[in-house]
C-alpha cells in the first residue's frame, strides 16, 4: 500500500501524491519503469529519490520538480534546461543524467546516476577546512568539469560547496562530481530563452560575483569569482565576505575588498603565490579575472609533485606523512551550514541601497572637507588677535584662550572691586576688542521721576490719575 514517507499516511494503490504535504507516495512508479524507494534529500524547488530501473535492475536517482512548480512554465523550463544541460556536457566530473519525462499528474522528473558519497558542504562541516594537499585536487576537478560545461557554452551561475559531490571511485578518494545546474545559463540562444527576467538576481549570496549581484550581464567569467570562493573558503574554513543578510552580502561582493587568505588565516601557513590567485578571481572587474585553465595550473602550482592524479583512501583519511597536521582552527565565523538555496531577488532594492550608500559616503566627504575648512578659517582668524599686544594686566603668554576664546576671561587679573553683573557682561568682548578699556562706572539708568529730556521713560509710575 502507498506511504506518505513525510507523514507516514497510507492511500489506496490509485493516489500518487500525500493530499497533506504532496510529496511522492513510495513506493510509487513512474512511467512503468523507475520504482522510487526512498528519499534521498529534499529542496526548495524539488525533491531527489533513491529509485530502481525495472528493466535493467540499476540503482538511480530521480530528481522530482514539485508539482506547484511544475506548473509554472518559467520553473519547468529551467528544470528541463538543468537535465539537457548536464546530459550534454558529458564529462566525467558532471553528473550523468539519462531520462526527463513527467508523473500522470504532471510533476516533471528526470533520472540521473546515483551518487554514493557526500557533499563538499558537508565535509567542510565537520572538518571546518582542507589542507593544500587535499584541497588542490578536489578544486582542479571542479575547474575541469566547468571548463567542460563553459565549452558547450554553458555557465553554472551556483557553484558551491553543496554542489560539489565527493565520491568513492574505483579505489579513488575525492572523485568530484558538479550538479545542480537548475539555474544554469545557456549562453548560445540565451536571449530567445527568457528564463531569467530583467532585474532578477539569480544565485546564491555568499558565492555571487558582483556582475550577478547587481543584475548584470553574466557569462563564464562569473564561475571563476565563485570558484574563486570556494578556494577561499576550503583552504581557510571561513567566506571572503559574509553579511548579517542577503543584501549586506551582496553589498560586500559589490563594494568590499577580501582580506588575504594568509592574512586570514595566518597560523596554516598558505603561501603568498594562492593569496595572489585567489584575489585575482575575486576581481570587482571580471575582465582582470585569469581564465579557469590559468586558475587550475595556479592551483596545481602550489603543491608540484604532490598532486597525483588519482588520490588514494590514505589521503582522504589524512594518514599521509607527507605533510605535518594542520593546526587546530581558530575561532571565526560558523561554517555556512547547508544546504544553501539559491537566492531570487530584485536587483532594484539592491541598486537603490547601493547607490544611497554611495551618495551618502559623497556627501560624508564633502561634509568633513567643509568642516576642515571652517575649523582651518576659524583657527586662521581666532589666532590674528592672539598674537596682538596683550593688555596691561593680562599675562604675557595665554594659549589657553587661544583655542577656546569662552575661558578666556579666567586668564585675567581678578579686579580690586566687583562691578555690577550688567557692567561684567559689557567686559566680555569679543577677541580682536581686548584693546577697548572696560568702563569703570557704567551710565546710570534714568529714574522714571526724572526722564531724560527728549526721552520717553520706559515705564512711567509717577503718574497722577487721571481725573476724568
Amino acid at each position: 500500500m502507498p506511504r506518505c514517507p513525510t507523514c507516514q499516511s497510507e492511500y489506496a494503490e490509485d493516489i500518487s501524491y500525500c493530499p497533506r504535504d504532496g510529496a511522492a507516495l513510495l513506493p510509487a512508479v513512474l512511467e512503468g519503469r523507475y520504482r522510487l524507494l526512498s528519499q534521498l534529500g529534499a529542496g526548495g524547488m524539488g525533491v531527489v529519490y533513491l529509485a530502481e530501473h525495472l528493466g535493467l535492475r540499476k540503482s538511480v536517482a530521480v530528481k522530482l520538480l514539485r508539482g506547484e512548480l511544475s506548473r509554472e512554465p518559467t520553473f519547468a523550463r529551467r528544470f528541463e534546461q538543468e537535465a539537457i544541460a548536464a546530459s550534454q556536457i558529458g564529462h566525467e566530473h558532471i553528473v550523468n543524467v539519462t531520462d526527463l519525462g513527467r508523473t500522470p499528474t504532471g510533476e516533471l522528473f528526470y533520472v540521473m546516476e546515483l551518487l554514493e558519497g557526500e557533499s563538499l558542504g558537508a565535509l567542510l562541516l565537520r572538518e571546518r577546512f582542507l589542507p593544500l594537499w587535499r584541497a588542490v585536487p578536489i578544486l582542479t576537478q571542479v575547474c575541469r568539469a566547468l571548463e567542460a560545461a563553459h565549452a558547450r557554452g554553458i555557465v553554472h551561475r551556483d557553484v558551491k560547496p553543496q554542489n560539489v559531490m565527493l565520491l568513492q571511485r574505483q579505489g579513488q578518494a575525492d572523485f568530484v562530481k558538479v550538479v545542480d545546474f537548475g539555474i544554469s545559463k545557456v549562453l548560445q540562444g540565451q536571449q530567445a530563452s527568457g528564463l531569467t527576467e530583467a532585474g532578477a538576481i539569480l544565485g546564491t549570496a555568499h558565492y555571487m560575483a558582483p556582475e550577478q549581484a547587481s543584475g548584470g550581464t553574466v557569462d563564464a567569467r562569473a564561475d571563476v569569482y565563485a570558484v574563486g570562493v570556494l578556494t577561499y573558503e576550503v583552504c581557510t574554513g571561513s567566506l571572503p565576505f559574509r553579511g548579517d543578510n542577503t543584501f549586506a552580502t551582496m553589498l560586500q561582493h559589490l563594494e568590499a575588498t577580501a582580506e588575504p587568505p594568509s592574512r586570514r588565516r595566518p597560523d596554516l601557513g598558505l603561501p603568498p603565490e594562492l593569496d595572489a590567485l585567489v584575489l585575482g578571481a575575486l576581481a570587482k572587474d571580471p575582465a582582470a579575472r585569469p581564465t579557469l585553465e590559468a586558475f587550475r595550473a595556479g592551483l596545481e602550482a602550489l603543491v608540484p609533485g604532490r598532486v597525483p592524479l588519482q588520490l588514494t583512501p590514505a589521503m582522504a583519511t589524512g594518514r599521509v606523512p607527507a605533510l605535518p597536521p594542520a593546526a587546530p582552527p581558530a575561532p571565526a565565523a560558523p561554517a555556512v551550514a547547508e544546504p544553501l538555496e539559491p537566492t531570487l531577488v530584485s536587483t532594484r532594492s539592491l541598486e537603490a541601497v547601493h547607490r544611497a550608500r554611495r551618495g551618502g559616503l559623497l556627501v560624508g566627504g564633502v561634509g568633513t572637507l567643509l568642516l576642515l575648512g571652517g575649523v582651518g578659517l576659524w583657527a586662521a582668524t581666532s589666532r590674528g588677535p592672539a598674537v596682538e599686544p596683550p593688555a596691561v594686566s593680562a599675562p604675557a603668554a595665554a594659549p589657553a584662550p587661544v583655542a577656546a576664546p569662552a575661558p578666556a576671561p579666567a586668564t585675567e587679573p581678578p579686579k580690586e572691586s566687583a562691578p555690577p553683573p550688567a557692567t561684567a557682561r559689557e567686559q566680555l568682548p569679543e577677541g580682536e576688542r581686548r584693546e577697548v578699556p572696560p568702563k569703570k562706572q557704567p551710565p546710570a539708568r534714568p529714574r522714571p521721576d526724572k526722564p531724560r529730556p527728549g526721552k520717553v521713560p520706559d515705564k512711567v509710575q509717577d503718574l497722577k490719575p487721571n481725573p476724568f
